[in-house]
């Protein structure tokens, strides 16, 4: 036998004739698979004499089996932690099926890499639409496995697509990337081994067969056929496993369209959605052509939520045909071009339809240029549009000379309805209004209204475009007066022509109209209530925008608009419950004064909620308001708007005294997150509000934090304020929980001696009042020194009431040179009123008179209805002379002083 490889004969000896035709079979090194340490073992083959084939009576379609081939030391499984050195079969003269440059092949993964991310995917580490995408780094990229990303999750509708994306022409080959992976076909050697492998599989011998297809998969790891068998091995026992390897064989011969079908079908089966989807994907670009492929694919996307899917699959399905697909361009481009304008995705329709117009124009019928025109008109490609006529519906253009304007236009009488329209559309949006002058009475005439009513609107609002309102109202007229189109909308845009024509009284009627036969068309009844505003006519303005909170779904802005208008008519009751009602958007309605208390109760937003809901599980009731009103997301008012809509409320009740109200607005706009940026604004205006409606509780919890955070001295007034109105002690546990935290001299000392004196404890007060006098001396310190030494000498049973009262009257000395000129006044009756009290009557006169003789200082005269103390001053006087029975003094004093 001729053979083209070394042999040697086998050392051992043999003792039959069988034995003596067995030899070693031993490759060139070259073709071993080598580490460092080992070689692969040689394989033995059993050889045959022809002589002795000649000699035995066979039918040649027979096999003849040969014994088993030993194979030794083969890896069970890939091994991608030691290096290996691959067969150079370029030298066997396999040819490539693609060739590559030394550039593409850097782009390319290794060959570990390849093998690592292999045996990540049959590990079960990643999906097999993540095993393609790493698989495919370097390689050739199209389009549709760019979708497969956008469709994986079912509940989430994909991005737009753009033209790039869907609708690219498949000749500028914009997607492709790089160079497409070679794939490798086993040389002789190895596909002997792959049919000893196929042999062994067949006659059981499983485990045999898998070691085989594991050494050709780590010496060829691009050739698919040891995927396949090792896909039929696992298929019984392991179906996962199977289709693990399928999907790789799959990979490595990618042009079998009916086999990535397959694998659609039984991942389908399986549940696995990514990895179906992907298989489709495979699928079509082996055979781009397959229109059912496309729509299966499309349609199960669409059944898990992907609305678009289908508008995705013809677009690139219209780009695979060529021109000899004319009846299909032209099915598939209507039906995309129907489903784009549904989504309002004109561009893509245009591209779509563009096909039909490029491709197979012998086929282009008055259908496919209605459709198209209807395409164009929207995205403003009048001129496209224009040629389209021109070239499929013969109508006739003429221009002026050595310029693009229109000095006539044709139309053929027999041209239908539609095109016409659509033609006089054109012709006003390229801005020759006076050709379509000459073309509107001709479709006036022919034209039944009743009929073609859309058309006469479609022109119209061409007209209405071009701001010309009357040409606009000869076409509406009929409309309005018509039995089939006498509709709001109609109506609307009548309305919309006469205030471009400034005639508010006709627009009001057109307006109303509207309102009558749409009552819930609220754009209608805003520009109703505008020009009835322009009119003067507010009330009716508020009655237009009236909405029934129990059957309409409330519209914020109308509510605004309304709400203002209220305050303008001073409906105020009315704009109150307006206002609050717009609040409840995103505002808690407060149910009680207890939850109004709650939300004092901390500054953070969430907590305040939490309070809330949980004084109402507490009490039993529900956490939300039943039958709350319902609103639809339209436009809404800017925040800012809205905030100074809360200003004007919380100011006129205010200035209505309505306290109460007051109160209720600001807290209810402390649960609002829209207004979490004017939290401490709206907190001051809750804190005004309690202090007006004389609620101490609740005001003294906004005004402890706000001590805490702003220690200024206007935070110390309101603390004083809420002090001077509490119904409780609990600040006075603060006072002294604060006392240790502050400087030697503070406003808290002065709060705390306050406190200490009016609770009668004058020792601690006097104390207070001296230390603090001591630091830093001030005319009020020592007015109160004063006060609480007259308060201890009036004691019934206090000792040294010389010394006190001589005391009192040296700090109210010292009190009148610190005030100054500017408070002489002031200081004048402070000193007579102590005198007065001490019934020392001539002294408090003498004080008195200085009040009411002196002039008052410049500030006291500015404002004298605030700072004056005549009435005052005359009013004790007349009590001092009616003390002693001089009635005729005293009346005197009243006369002149306090009389109005």
């Amino acid at each position: 036998m001729k053979m083209d490889i070394k042999m040697e004969v086998s050392s051992e000896e043999t003792d039959t004739e069988e034995d003596s035709n067995k030899i070693d079979l031993v490759l060139p090194q070259k073709h071993f698979i080598m580490d460092n340490n080992a070689v692969l073992a040689p394989v033995e083959i059993e050889e045959l004499d022809p002589e002795s084939i000649n000699k035995m009576n066979l039918n040649m379609g027979e096999f003849i089996e040969a014994e088993a081939i030993k194979i030794h030391n083969i890896p069970d499984q890939l091994s991608v932690s030691q290096p290996v050195q691959y067969v150079d079969y370029n030298q066997l003269n396999e040819p490539m099926t693609d060739t590559m440059t030394d550039t593409e092949e850097q782009n390319l993964l290794s060959v570990e890499e390849e093998n690592l991310i292999t045996k990540q995917f049959l590990n079960g580490e990643l999906t097999f639409s993540e095993f393609t995408e790493k698989m495919d780094q370097g390689v050739e990229i199209e389009l549709e496995e760019i979708e497969i990303s956008n469709t994986v999750n079912p509940a989430s509708e994909p991005p737009p697509q753009t033209n790039s994306q869907v609708a690219s022409p498949k000749p500028q080959k914009a997607a492709k990337s790089r160079s497409r992976r070679p794939r490798r076909n086993l040389p002789p050697a190895l596909q002997g081994l792959m049919g000893e492998a196929n042999l062994r599989y067949a006659r059981g011998e499983i485990e045999l067969a898998t070691q085989i297809c594991m050494e050709i998969i780590r010496q060829v790891p691009n050739a698919p056929e040891p995927f396949h068998t090792l896909a039929s091995i696992y298929e019984n026992d392991q179906p996962e496993k199977a289709m693990q390897f399928q999907l790789i064989a799959a990979h490595l011969s990618p042009k079998d369209s009916e086999l990535w079908v397959r694998l659609a079908t039984s991942s389908l089966a399986s549940g696995n959605l990514r990895q179906a989807l992907t298989c489709y994907s495979k699928a079509i670009q082996a055979s781009p052509k397959d229109i059912e492929l496309y729509e299966i694919r499309a349609k199960l996307q669409e059944k898990f939520g992907d609305k678009k899917a289908y508008i995705r699959a013809y677009s690139k399905l219209l780009h695979q045909f060529g021109p000899e697909d004319g009846v299909h361009i032209v099915a598939y481009a209507r039906n995309l071009a129907e489903r784009c304008m549904k989504e309002n995705m004109y561009e893509i329709a245009a591209d779509g339809m563009d096909n039909i117009f490029k491709k197979c124009p012998q086929l282009v019928t008055l259908a496919e240029v209605n459709i198209m025109i209807d395409i164009l008109i929207p995205l403003r490609q009048f001129t496209k549009c224009l040629d389209i006529l021109i070239s499929y519906a013969k109508i006739i253009i003429e221009y002026v000379p050595e310029s693009t304007s229109i000095a006539a236009c044709y139309i053929p009488a027999d041209l239908p309805v539609d095109l016409k329209a659509k033609c006089i559309i054109t012709v006003i949006e390229l801005n020759a209004i006076t050709i379509a002058d000459t073309l509107i009475p001709d479709f006036l005439t022919t034209e039944n209204p009743e009929i073609s009513g859309d058309l006469f609107l479609d022109i119209a609002e061409a007209f209405m475009n071009k701001k010309e309102f009357r040409r606009a109202l000869d076409l509406l007229e009929p409309l309005v007066n018509s039995q089939n189109f006498s509709l709001a909308a109609v109506w609307l845009r009548h309305g919309e022509c006469w205030i471009g024509c400034k005639d508010l009284n006709k627009a009001i009627k057109s307006y109303e109209m509207v309102r009558k036969l749409s009552p819930l068309h609220l754009e209608a009844r805003m520009e109703l209530a505008k020009l009835y505003k322009l009119k003067g006519q507010f009330n009716k303005a508020v009655q237009v925008l009236k909405q029934d909170i129990e059957k309409d779904s409330l519209d914020p802005a109308v509510i605004y608009e309304r709400t203002k208008l209220l305050l303008k008519v001073k409906r105020y009751d009315e704009f109150f419950e307006s206002g609050l009602l717009l609040l409840s958007r995103h505002c808690i309605t407060l149910r009680s004064r207890l939850e109004l208390t709650a939300l004092s109760r901390t500054s953070a937003l969430r907590q305040r909620t939490e309070i809330l809901y949980r004084d109402r599980l507490s009490r039993g009731e529900p956490l939300h308001d039943e039958n709350a009103p319902t609103f639809c997301s339209k436009e809404d008012p800017t925040k800012k708007q809205e905030f100074n809509l809360v200003l004007q409320m919380c100011h006129l009740a205010c200035k209505l005294k309505k306290y109460g109200l007051m109160q209720r607005i600001c807290f209810t706009t402390l649960t609002s997150k829209r207004f979490a940026a004017e939290n401490s604004q709206i907190m001051y205006l809750c804190l005004i509000a309690c202090i007006r409606n004389n609620d101490s509780f609740a005001g003294f919890n906004i005004v402890r934090e706000l001590v805490r955070s702003k220690k200024r001295s206007k935070a110390w007034n309101l603390l004083n304020i809420i002090i001077q109105r509490a119904e409780d002690s609990r600040h006075n546990r603060f006072m002294m929980r604060q006392l240790g935290k502050e400087d030697v001299f503070s406003y808290l000392h002065i709060l705390h001696a306050n406190n200490c004196l009016v609770s009668g404890t004058y020792k601690y007060a006097l104390n207070d009042y001296i230390s603090l006098f001591k630091v830093k001396p001030s005319a009020l310190l020592a007015l109160l020194v004063a006060v609480t030494c007259l308060q201890m000498a009036c004691q019934k049973f206090s000792s040294k009431k010389n010394q006190l009262v001589t005391q009192a009257m040296a700090f109210l000395k010292t009190y009148m040179e610190l005030r100054g000129e500017q408070g002489s006044q002031e200081a004048n009756y402070n000193m007579a009123r102590a005198l007065h009290q001490l019934g020392l009557l001539t002294g408090a006169i003498h004080f008195y008179s200085k009040v009411l003789e002196l002039p008052a200082p410049e500030l006291v005269e500015q404002h004298s209805n605030l700072l004056d103390l005549k009435k005052e001053a005359a009013f004790n006087m007349h009590l001092i002379y009616m003390q002693s029975e001089n009635h005729q003094l005293a009346r005197t004093f009243l006369e002149n002083y306090i009389t109005i």
